[in-house]
């Protein structure tokens, strides 16, 4: 039966879940059609949580499914637990953990906890500096007409949107040009949806994404100037569009690691087009 919390009063801790003051960490392994998830936390006594507080896991995707919470015990017993999920992505798996009192009133809250990836060899955890897992998670679905979309809402993380049964979220992870164009397309619609579009003014996620883009063409966030999307008469700012555009270009002309190598997108791309010839067909 699903935990219902009512009469959420008082306030709320945060419980921190990155960084170094780590109170709570997750690892994923992948293991054929399923996720195993590993979890250890230990609490800040700061907290003052009470032993008998209970704690609760859930795993879920941003403006997708949400799966049932775990029990993590209580404060005064909790530790190490492990559980299996399926029918989710990695890429776009998230968690949000609660304690919660004997009346259910939520006294601790962390929310869009990342997972580490557990590997299957000697090393327990791997880092993929590809823009793909920083940036934007990529999600398979067949509720789309087109190849490909973003999918957006206030408070969100953009995800990017793939139609199922093309192969093309593989296609992605490995194809260079396929990376370049679905990119090129979507990191310029997100950009423009945060600067224009009044819904997500305050959203939490704006900045976050803005500046991890900028921080993807090697400059600090805190430099750059971003020009408003509209002038002093509404009209579009002719600024805007070619900062998008040139934020974008960079973004992806950076060079990141691809396959254990370091590669430069754009070069690889425009290389890539110019040796591939077409003849065209013999009218005759």
């Amino acid at each position: 039966m699903t935990q219902v919390v009512s009469n959420r009063t008082g306030r709320e801790r945060i419980i921190t879940a990155e960084g170094e003051n780590t109170e709570f960490i997750i690892e994923v392994k992948k293991q054929k059609n399923l996720l195993r998830i590993r979890s250890k936390s230990k609490f800040n006594a700061d907290h003052n949580f009470k032993e008998n507080d209970k704690i609760f896991l859930q795993a879920y995707e941003s403006g997708g499914i949400a799966k049932e919470p775990w029990s993590l015990g209580t404060i005064g017993k909790t530790g190490e637990f492990e559980f299996t999920i399926n029918d989710i992505s990695f890429d776009t798996l998230m968690f949000r953990l609660k304690v919660i009192d004997e009346n259910n009133f939520v006294k601790g809250f962390a929310d869009e906890i990342r997972p580490n990836l557990e590997s299957s060899g000697k090393n327990k955890t791997t880092k993929d500096s590809e823009i793909s897992n920083t940036l934007l998670p990529i999600r398979e679905t067949d509720k789309i007409s087109l190849p490909f979309a973003v999918d957006m809402s206030p408070d969100s993380k953009p995800i990017l949107l793939v139609k199922s049964k093309l192969n093309l979220k593989e296609q992605f992870k490995h194809d260079i040009k396929t990376k370049v164009f679905i990119y090129t397309s979507v990191i310029k619609q997100i950009l423009t949806i945060y600067l224009s579009d009044n819904n997500f003014k305050n959203c939490t996620q704006r900045k976050r994404f803005i500046d991890k883009v900028i921080s993807n063409t090697g400059t600090d966030p805190d430099l750059v100037d971003i020009p408003n999307y509209f002038d002093e008469n509404q009209n579009i700012n002719q600024d805007a569009l070619e900062w998008i555009d040139n934020i974008t270009s960079e973004c992806l002309n950076n060079p990141v690691e691809f396959k254990g190598k370091k590669i430069n997108y754009i070069t690889v791309f425009e290389k890539q087009c110019r040796e591939q010839n077409f003849e065209d067909d013999d009218e005759d």
